[in-house]
């Protein structure tokens, strides 16, 4: 059996390395990087605007309740706001493929409630965003359903 010396130890050494490094960077290289939203830098500077909104909507005496029983997602609006001027809309947002996403928009009728049947909508994990504006003041809440 042949020995090898220390020199040749040290260059197998670092062509493994290099070898390594290389794949791996073209590995690393060739994977698809979605981020969370379109056009993050624009809207995070709008991102104290929702946390307001946020605040807005936790301060209110009674909440718009998003409700889902697994065939159908309710949006409640408290009795004492119909008389308001309430518009709005329902983002659904697929995490997993941003394709999905859609928008329909906020018409609660007059029994204070707004129902979406959920038989076309894909399963698997969504979050609702319900951004809505009531007398002239912008709202915001948000539920996450999974549709089995």
């Amino acid at each position: 059996m042949k020995k090898i010396s220390w020199g040749t130890g040290i260059v197998i050494g670092i062509i493994v390395f290099v070898v390594i490094s290389i794949t791996m960077t073209v590995i690393f290289m060739t994977q698809d990087v979605d981020l969370v939203a379109d056009k993050y830098y624009e809207k995070s500077l709008s991102y104290q605007e929702e946390i307001d909104k946020q605040s807005r909507t936790k301060s209110l005496d009674e909440q718009v309740k998003i409700n889902f029983n697994g065939e159908i997602i309710t949006i409640s609006v408290p009795s004492n706001y119909i008389s308001k001027d309430i518009s709005g809309e329902i983002y659904f947002y697929r995490p997993s493929n941003p394709a999905l996403d859609f928008k329909l928009p906020l018409q609660i009728s007059t029994k204070e409630s707004q129902i979406i049947p959920v038989e076309r909508l894909e399963k698997g994990f969504w979050r609702l965003k319900l951004n809505w504006t009531m007398d002239g003041k912008g709202y915001y809440n948000e539920r996450a359903i999974t549709i089995e």
